[in-house]
């Protein structure tokens, strides 16, 4: 289930050269890129657009704010989104649904974004997820203790079950006191059901939290192409043939049209949680 990703940053050194070599780091256009999600649970609906940034640019990536933004499913419904309703300043790029509504299992749902008078567009369906039966909660031995924050050595454990009869997909998230917790800052958590027992007894949270903390574990469904699309990031975050001077890896796999990056998401979500205690 530990899926992790992990983005390694080193300094290159070039000594002893008898000729300066330049490297070809050639800009291109900006890229639209859309972060979407549709779930079964109420208040779980967004669009994030923003566009890619050069390089060598610094600061928060632009934020896309005069897109029109809708959602369609496979029912005739039409669900209209709007730009921050709330005017909140860390909001900028995020549509939520001017009537809230939420996802339907068995349904397929349509994001269309008009941006510019460019039109992208993406489908997933919503598949059911798997419960999470319980969650405990253990000291791990072998986890040092944070100085910056005494006591976080306990990881929850979480119990469920399978049906290996079916093909499933999966990603979860860990939460501490609502916050999401990681155990390294760039990691994903996800997983096919082949890598799964049909009895999940006990599987570790890759994050640690400490007493009187509050656990929350989400289980979210994911798609064959959802799932293409994370193990696409995986490959390319860590992807390190051909050294500097190798070819830039390809984007990952998404189910966005026009060229966009990112991925609209459709799931069903479970989610647990328990209080740390001795």
């Amino acid at each position: 289930m530990k899926n992790i990703i992990y983005i390694l940053l080193g300094s290159i050194f070039l000594l002893a050269c008898e000729e300066t070599v330049q490297l070809d780091l050639r800009q291109t256009a900006p890229r639209v890129v859309i972060e979407g999600m549709v779930t079964d649970v109420p208040g779980k609906q967004y669009v994030k657009l923003s566009r890619t940034v050069d390089f060598y640019s610094s600061g928060e990536t632009p934020r896309i704010t005069d897109a029109t933004v809708r959602v369609l499913d496979d029912a005739g419904n039409t669900y209209d989104f709007v730009h921050n309703p709330g005017a909140q300043e860390d909001s900028a790029g995020f549509y939520l649904p001017q009537v809230p509504f939420t996802g339907l299992e068995g349904r397929t749902y349509t994001l269309v974004v008009n941006i510019d008078g460019v039109e992208y567009t993406g489908s997933d369906k919503l598949l059911p997820v798997i419960p999470v039966d319980s969650l405990a909660s253990r000291i791990n031995d072998d986890q040092e203790e944070d100085p910056e924050d005494e006591g976080q050595i306990y990881e929850v454990l979480m119990f469920a079950r399978e049906p290996q009869d079916q093909e499933n997909f999966y990603l979860f998230k860990f939460f501490r006191n609502d916050t999401l917790n990681l155990f390294n800052e760039t990691d994903i958590y996800y997983s096919d059901d082949d890598f799964l027992a049909e009895n999940i007894n006990g599987v570790a949270s890759p994050a640690y939290f400490k007493l009187g903390d509050n656990a929350r574990v989400e289980v979210y469904s994911l798609t064959r192409t959802g799932y293409v699309y994370f193990n696409d990031l995986w490959s390319v975050l860590n992807n390190d043939s051909g050294g500097m001077f190798g070819p830039i890896p390809s984007s990952p796999r998404t189910n966005l049209t026009n060229n966009a990056l990112g991925f609209f998401q459709v799931s069903s979500m479970k989610s647990r949680e328990i209080v740390i205690k001795e």
